[in-house]
């Protein structure tokens, strides 16, 4: 590599950009995809979409290079005109949109349109001329070209005072000039950002989020190309750093910068990253305090301790604790406000985790927080809530100490800790009014409170409350509650000569009282064994007494004093963690490797090294092989996969252009039949995209993964999953358990995610969707068919702790005009399921609702025998979880069984579909072949010229399929109308019944 002279390097100048907007396009690096859904959204004649993230993330940038980074066919059609809105925080709407005017003549050089406006006075009176005068003016210049306004820092527009009425004329003048477009960009996503999404009902919305490793690999090394050069272990150092936020790799490398041109060095390693954190740190320091600035006080407490407990982790000898017990230790009660708190961080991106698990995303911020701001220091921000109310109440204060009456000076004090429970101010003089009027319990509970936030200056207070509470119960003689609140004492100062005397008038006074009862054994006569003096159990009496006493008068009974006066918080950690599961990669595989090995098939295992070793013409010929000369092969989808996969590399390695596509579909490999059925799918929809030739030439790829229906394995593989850059979309999870388990990891780095087997109504997101319907859909229709069938009464088994299980429940419930006698568990290891049935029938009830999760579809099975050999003639109703070949297997125990399902091959709507399907597959298939083909057919559709994870999503947003497309597209859907309402599939359950060991059609299949 062509490196400038080593002795010029004072001449150097430093490549990297802190904090200033970059204008030109060679120094900016990623955001493809954003500009990709821009575009799209432009071109689509979408008025205004919405972007936000947080402060220094890049967004004054993106917005300033978005006119250079447009198809140069399509840089035609637009003028872009960029608008700060940073200066005019104290401004009015009309100063504002005056302000847009005179930006809007300077930037188009027609600045002697701004005449219209006779004085800001006059806009201000009445907006309309901007919107009526000025600019069909203006767009009757730009001819048939759609001008774009670049809003920069709109949330200033959301801190002026006649917001709403911005807000509504900006509305206003995008529907009357339809030639005019908006892209706002806000520097938060909270309560604001969803009013406006409403008031300019639900535009595009997109994050601008932390660059992709490949993005961010750019951003490192080429602005010192031809300097010096980055080792692969020190991008990953700065990698680990700064979670790939643009500000933070520009600071952290303009220091490495400083640092390589003041040596000799011309590589950079992991050690020359470490060396510069601090300083690094330190440069930050001002930017990062924008985002500081930007919390509310709950939040910075919260921050702030997720911060100090990773320090707590990396210290020898302590263990990790949740944020909360942290707060806990400090005696902060966890208010709702502080949750909401912790949510918020998720929300805004600075945490990651759950509220519980919480960790700080970008290690270089967590490291500025314990530096800047340290848990200790921040804690104190907890008085300023609703400071001014309270200063208010306090007010009062002096007038209730001259009336000196205590009651009305606790209850003063109560209504400060009603405002803010954590006014640690106000807690030591509750604590000691409470004292006054000797109402120890709550006395010692706020003075320990007290003591666990400051045990400097609470000490001697919660000291002498202890000793008046022991020598309250030691003059009513409770000697042994007396004992504990002065061992308590001691504990928190050993050496207090007023306990240690407390103590030893109370063990001598209990010592007395052993002895006492020692003699009234010896007394007492009672059976004559016992009284032996040489019987074993009177002498173990004895001899516990006496032990019991020498204990009491040694004075040293350990009390676990951390019920009421914990230990001081953890400030270390131990020195070893668990290892994470480095062997989640072996459950991944795109065609190096076999996920589901089955007795009946070929291992192709010359294909798979092929594949590995990227010879993937010689794998296309050899999983070709052993797909055609082994008929049990042919119905293998993972083969099939793996085929197409090897094609789509094949294809890739023509050009840059022709890269593959990629998916991943995540399938429970722990029931190899129910992955199979899903991977029979996907593999038919990738085939039919393939051979049609892909998109623009690009074929389609798909990883698959194995969560073997373990939700830890689905975080796992959800997790592995949302690093790779390239990947576009999962298909899964198997379970409505397993998807609720990952979901907030898909949706975090905003990954659209299709599940075609998930029900459960609690699943929702703005990234999620599923092809089959949903709980609601299944519960109504079997809840109105009970109904129909004039069912009074009725008994539901399920399982109270399955996600799908619980929600079929609830709605089924909401649908059933008649009585739900009982709720039976069939988690119950003590269910006596004959006992059951036969009360409810002799409570008349008419039938039974089988709704169990996939784990216990055996005990519903059970039901259906037992009903049949007691002969109690109970209807039978189900879930999907019982569509399957081993509710077939039980033959005339299930026959009459009703269940609503999401797909029938011989409804009329899938015949076309379920014949292709079983041509290809050499016999039928299952729902789960039809639904997980419509998720894929719903990827593949959404795909654009140049598709991201944020078009795709746009895209699916829009999808409407129908069954049958063009004589090259034949098959489009498994049978219905593919479309999604808030990612619903809009299509409804049908009922099917067994027959003859068969399942049929129940009301002609009818949705």
């Amino acid at each position: 590599m062509e490196r400038k002279n080593v002795t010029n390097r004072n001449h150097w100048r430093n490549p990297y950009i802190i904090g200033q907007t970059i204008i030109k396009p060679e120094k900016f690096f990623g955001r493809e995809d954003l500009f990709a859904f821009i575009e799209d959204n432009l071109n689509n004649n979408i008025q205004i979409q919405l972007l936000h993230g947080q402060r220094r993330i890049g967004k004054s940038s993106l917005l300033k290079l978005l006119p250079h980074k447009i198809k140069p066919e399509n840089q035609e059609k637009f003028v872009f005109i960029s608008f700060d809105l940073q200066s005019y925080s104290n401004s009015s709407a009309g100063e504002i949109i005056y302000k847009l005017a005179e930006t809007i003549c300077e930037q188009l050089n027609v600045s002697q349109h701004i005449s219209i406006f006779h004085s800001t006075t006059e806009i201000n009176n009445n907006l309309d001329i901007f919107c009526d005068a000025f600019l069909p003016i203006v767009c009757q210049g730009l001819g048939n070209k759609k001008l774009v306004l670049l809003l920069d820092e709109f949330d200033v527009a959301i801190n002026i005072n006649d917001r709403n009425h911005f807000f509504l004329y900006l509305q206003t003048v995008l529907i009357k000039q339809k030639q005019l477009f908006a892209i706002p960009v806000l520097g938060r996503f909270d309560d604001d950002l969803q009013n406006l999404c409403q008031l300019f009902d639900s535009p595009p919305t997109q994050k601008i989020d932390l660059l992709y490793e490949i993005s961010a690999k750019l951003l490192i090394t080429n602005p010192a190309r031809g300097m010096f050069e980055y080792e692969e272990d020190a991008i990953n150092a700065i990698f680990e750093l700064s979670s790939c936020h643009p500000y933070l790799i520009q600071g952290i490398c303009f220091h490495i910068f400083l640092q390589v041109r003041s040596g000799t060095k011309n590589k950079v390693n992991r050690e020359d990253v470490d060396n510069i954190v601090d300083e690094t740190i330190e440069g930050l320091k001002s930017g990062l305090e924008g985002l500081w600035d930007g919390l509310s006080i709950n939040e910075k407490v919260f921050f702030a301790a997720v911060a100090e407990i990773k320090k707590i982790v990396t210290s020898p000898g302590k263990s990790p604790e949740d944020p909360f017990t942290l707060l806990k230790s400090y005696g902060i009660i966890q208010t709702e406000e502080i949750i909401e708190a912790a949510k918020q961080l998720v929300k805004k991106g600075y945490l990651e985790g759950t509220e519980k698990e919480a960790r700080v995303k970008i290690e270089l911020v967590r490291r500025w927080l314990v530096k800047f701001h340290p848990f200790n220091q921040t804690r104190n921000e907890l008085k300023k809530i609703k400071k001014e109310e309270i200063d208010r109440i306090s007010k009062q204060e002096l007038e209730l100490y001259r009336d000196k009456n205590i009651q009305d000076m606790i209850d003063h004090y109560e209504r400060i800790l009603a405002l803010n429970p954590n006014h640690f101010e106000t807690i030591p003089l509750l604590a000691k009014k409470y004292l006054d009027i000797e109402n120890f319990d709550k006395s010692l509970e706020l003075y320990t409170r007290a003591y666990h936030y400051n045990r400097i200056e609470n000490k001697e207070n919660l000291l002498q409350a202890l000793e008046a509470y022991g020598k309250n119960l030691k003059k009513q003689g409770k000697l042994t509650k007396a004992k504990i609140q002065f061992d308590r004492a001691l504990e928190i100062e050993p050496e207090k000569e007023s306990v240690k005397e407390q103590l030893a008038e109370i063990n001598t006074e209990l010592g007395k009282q052993e002895v006492l009862q020692i003699q009234q054994v010896e007394e007492k006569p009672t059976k004559p064994d016992i009284n032996n003096s040489k019987n074993p159990f009177r002498q173990r009496v004895i001899l516990g007494i006496i032990l019991g006493l020498i204990a009491l008068l040694g004075g040293n009974i350990a009390v676990n004093l951390s019920s009421s006066v914990p230990n001081p918080p953890a400030t270390q950690t131990p020195t070893t963690t668990p290892k994470a599961d480095d062997n989640i990669q072996s459950n991944i595989s795109r065609g190096d490797r076999i996920l589901f090995s089955t007795n009946n098939n070929t291992r192709p295992d010359q294909a798979i090294e092929a594949f590995k070793e990227g010879n993937y013409s010689k794998a296309i010929e050899l999983f070709e092989n052993a797909i055609t000369d082994n008929r049990n092969n042919r119905n293998d989808p993972e083969l099939r996969i793996y085929y197409n996969n090897a094609k789509a590399n094949d294809k890739a390695k023509t050009g840059e252009e022709y890269s593959s596509l990629t998916l991943a579909v995540v399938v429970p490999g722990n029931d190899q039949s129910k992955a199979q059925e899903i991977l029979r799918g996907v593999a038919q929809s990738q085939e039919q995209f393939n051979v049609n030739g892909g998109q623009n030439g690009r074929l389609l790829e798909i990883l698959i993964a194995n969560d073997a229906n373990d939700e830890e394995q689905a975080k796992k593989i959800a997790k592995k999953l949302v690093h790779k850059d390239y990947l576009l979309g999962v298909i899964g999870h198997g379970s409505s358990q397993t998807t609720e388990a990952v979901l907030n990891i898909y949706k975090q780095e905003d990954i659209p995610i299709i599940s075609p087997t998930s029900s459960a109504n609690t699943l929702q997101g703005k990234n999620f969707f599923r092809t089959i319907p949903s709980d609601a859909a299944f519960g109504e229709k079997l809840g109105k068919y009970a109904t129909n069938s004039s069912f009074k009464k009725v008994i539901i088994f399920y399982n109270p702790t399955d996600t799908y299980s619980k929600s079929l429940k609830e709605e089924f419930r909401n649908n059933f005009r008649g009585e739900i006698y009982r709720l039976i568990d069939v988690t119950d290891p003590k269910l006596d399921i004959e006992k059951e049935l036969q009360e409810s029938a002799s409570q008349q009830v008419q039938a039974v609702m089988l709704f169990p999760d996939i784990k216990y579809t055996a005990t519903a099975l059970e039901v259906a025998k037992i009903n049949l050999d007691k002969n109690l003639g109970l209807k039978l109703l189900g879930g999907d979880s019982l569509y399957n070949k081993k509710t077939l297997d039980d033959g005339k125990n299930v026959e009459g069984l009703a269940l609503a399902v999401p797909w029938f091959r011989e409804a009329p709507q899938a015949k076309y579909f379920s014949q292709a399907a079983k041509q290809q597959w050499l016999g039928d298939i299952s729902w789960r072949t039809a639904t997980s083909y419509d998720a894929t057919q719903a990827f593949i559709k959404s795909l654009s010229s140049r598709p991201s994870r944020a078009t795709i999503l746009q895209r699916l947003q829009n999808l409407n399929l129908s069954p049958k497309g063009t004589s090259e597209d034949k098959l489009v859907t498994s049978g219905d109308d593919l479309k999604f309402k808030n990612g619903e599939r809009q299509s409804k359950a049908i009922l099917v019944t067994i027959e003859q060991g068969q399942f049929k059609c129940l009301q002609q299949c009818s949705p």
